[in-house]
């Protein structure tokens, strides 16, 4: 071989390296324009976000008050600024039925704010206090059934929780909303007390959500992680047409669907292709329906590629699974019968044109390999009669995403208790038509005897 041959045949072997680093160099900037619209990814992660100061150590204080935290006591409302006195007052000695005497000891005091809507009311009880003549013993009149619920009525207790659960108010700016509303000086710790009530008495119409998960034949599943006290837990989100029940728990795992379904579970879960689901259906009777709308977004994403061979087989799929979503919003325009053989001649379309001329791209192999292995977790939509998506539980999820973004979390085991109650609540009453404050107001006096639990499964 003469200098001339071996000098092109470097030169060859020079392009065909380059010809290597320029696909891979192609497939990496194509890693990097994934978005929200053409993959599975959150549109969070659409927003380019600083790098983490790695040498930054932030130090984690206990949850409460601090060691040193100077105890605040509430001012007790003046005289000026009562707009009833009510003495409360007892006939004869609880104890022997004497006859009693007032004493010379001043009567214990107790306040009381509520709000009916319109004006705000403040209250004071005056518990007189006496002295048997019969027996010589000290007593003092009854606590009022009306004070069970402290300072703040089950009105105002109700109002604290809706603006805490529906407007997502924190608990300084609640503070200085009553203190500059109505001139109420209440401390954040009080406040926390009021939404620990809140949550005592959503706990059995919660849990009777949870109970009614298990009879129910479809349901749409999706959780989102979020941060617990600098610890990594995950919301978890199981829709049904009429209500929605959320569970905050530390693992993603399908421990919780086993807990909240049991391994008896027969219905159908609508939900992505996240390995959890896939392995609760092969541990219980569930039926999967993974949501076309995220491998549509995968499909988008080779469509775009800069790769010829990946750009026409991305373009050619999504065409077939255009004409499949043409024929699914064609029901009930055309005979059943036509739409069901339709449906299975795309079906099979779609699973023929995931194989042929496969390019050679780990995207498009895991594409075809996941409509093969699992064509019945995504077609079983057409016999079941349930939704080809799972837009309804990411419709639901927006709302805890909202609501982290604002609040930043959760850092205490009822905090996470309360969180995954008053989101329930709130989904149900607008799935319902309710009204959510009224609601609120009702399960807050049925926790101090005045009314009946309420249903959230029944109007």
């Amino acid at each position: 071989m003469n200098a001339k041959d071996k000098r092109i045949a470097e030169h060859e072997g020079i392009i065909e390296k380059l010809l290597e680093d320029n696909a891979r160099l192609k497939e990496r900037i194509a890693i990097l324009e994934k978005h929200s619209g053409n993959s599975s990814k959150p549109p969070s992660s659409d927003i380019v976000k600083p790098p983490k100061d790695k040498d930054r150590r932030r130090k984690r204080r206990k949850i409460g008050a601090q060691k040193g935290h100077k105890k605040h006591s509430r001012t007790p409302f003046d005289e000026s600024q009562l707009d009833n006195i009510v003495e409360v007052k007892i006939e004869c000695c609880p104890k022997c039925k004497g006859t009693l005497t007032l004493s010379n000891e001043p009567p214990k005091i107790a306040q009381q704010v509520d709000f009916d809507g319109k004006t705000l009311t403040i209250t004071e009880y005056r518990r007189r206090q006496y002295q048997c003549d019969h027996c010589k013993r000290g007593c003092i009149a009854k606590r009022p059934a009306t004070l069970k619920s402290g300072l703040f009525s089950e009105n105002l207790i109700a109002t604290t929780s809706y603006l805490k659960g529906r407007c997502h108010m924190f608990y300084t700016t609640l503070q200085d909303f009553y203190k500059s509303l109505y001139f109420i000086n209440v401390s954040t710790g009080f406040l926390t007390n009021q939404i620990r009530k809140a949550s005592k008495a959503l706990k059995q119409s919660y849990e009777e959500l949870v109970q009614q998960l298990r009879s129910e034949e479809h349901l749409h599943s999706d959780e989102k992680g979020h941060k617990h006290n600098g610890k990594r837990y995950w919301t978890w989100c199981l829709r049904d047409k009429r209500y929605t029940v959320f569970h905050i728990d530390s693992t993603r795992s399908n421990i919780v669907l086993e807990t909240l379904l049991g391994s008896d579970y027969e219905g159908t879960i609508s939900s992505d292709y996240y390995a959890v689901s896939r392995k609760f259906a092969r541990w219980s009777s569930a039926s999967n329906q993974y949501c076309w709308s995220h491998i549509i977004r995968e499909i988008k994403y080779l469509a775009d590629s800069s790769i010829k061979g990946v750009f026409c087989y991305g373009n050619r799929l999504l065409e077939q699974v255009r004409l499949m979503f043409k024929t699914i919003h064609c029901r009930g325009k055309i005979g059943e019968n036509t739409w069901f053989r339709r449906m299975y001649s795309h079906r099979d379309r779609i699973l023929k044109v995931a194989w042929q001329r496969l390019p050679d791209s780990t995207d498009a192999i895991n594409i075809a390999e996941r409509l093969w292995n699992e064509s019945n977790g995504y077609f079983h939509f057409i016999v079941s009669g349930v939704p080809p998506t799972n837009n309804l539980g990411e419709q639901s999820i927006r709302r805890v995403e909202i609501d982290l973004k604002i609040t930043q979390g959760t850092r205490s085991d009822w905090g996470v208790r309360w969180q995954e109650r008053i989101w329930s609540v709130l989904s149900m009453c607008v799935q319902t038509g309710r009204d959510v404050f009224l609601f609120l107001r009702e399960s807050v006096a049925a926790l101090f005897g005045k009314r009946k639990t309420l249903s959230l499964l029944t109007k």
